[in-house]
Parts: C-alpha cells; structure tokens; sequence
C-alpha cells in the first residue's frame, strides 16, 4: 500500500491543471486500498466518512481537550468547526453528542488524578472568564 499511497499522491500533485480532482480522486483511491466502503467516502473531496472515522475525530479532540483543557478563543471555536462538519456530512453520527463537554469532563477528571493545579490560564473549567 505505500507504494500505492506515494504513486498516487505523486500523480495528484503534478501539474495536473484539475488538481483539487485529482487529489480527490487519489484519496478516494487510498480510501478504497484502506477497505473503506464507497458509500462512506464523499465523492466531492476524496475523505472517508465512515463511523469509525468519525470516532478517530471525536476521541482526538476529546484527548487534545482531556489533557490540555479548552480556550473559549481557540479550542472551542475549532472543535465546534470540526463537529460541524461531522454534522454537516453524518448528521445522524453527531446527534446528541457534544464533544466539548465530553472533553471538559474528561480534563476534570485527569486534572483531578494528577494532583496539581491546571497550567492552562485560559482554561474554561479551571480559569472561567467573568460573566459580563
């Protein structure tokens, strides 16, 4: 399969003057290789939409949020843009499940079994911003 992987984003990277096809068709092809079913793979953009890569997403941001807290100015404005577009492509995958708070419960917790103070001053649990 690497061989595959590094021939076909050679092919999509040339001076292909459709690139943004190109490289959509070559993602689809990798997806393919994968074992990744066609109808979980968006025809428009090459990427897997699969369940269980809807759970790599979520675990990721969960973790990045469980160890290092949330900022209102950074993490959540981008963790709610990844969620978005779960919900914009697998609505039925993200109904009801509301990642940051998963992931601010779970940063409660590993603080907590830490034993020290949270580092993060931005932290929404640890270092909320004054209500206006």
């Amino acid at each position: 399969m690497r061989r595959a992987t590094l021939m076909i984003y050679r092919i999509a990277n040339s001076a292909d003057p459709d690139r943004a096809t190109s490289m959509a068709d070559a993602r689809i092809a990798l997806c393919l290789e994968s074992g990744v079913p066609m109808e979980d793979i968006d025809p428009a953009s090459g990427y897997n939409h699969s369940r269980s890569a809807y759970e790599r997403s979520r675990a990721s941001w969960v973790d990045l949020v469980r160890q290092h807290g949330a900022c209102e100015f950074y993490t959540v404005p981008d963790i709610e843009r990844a969620r978005a577009h779960w919900a914009e492509k697998r609505p039925q995958f993200v109904e009801g499940d509301d990642w940051l708070t998963a992931g601010l419960d779970a940063h409660r917790k590993f603080i907590d079994d830490l034993g020290h103070p949270c580092r993060k001053s931005s932290c929404l649990v640890h270092a909320p911003l004054p209500e206006a």
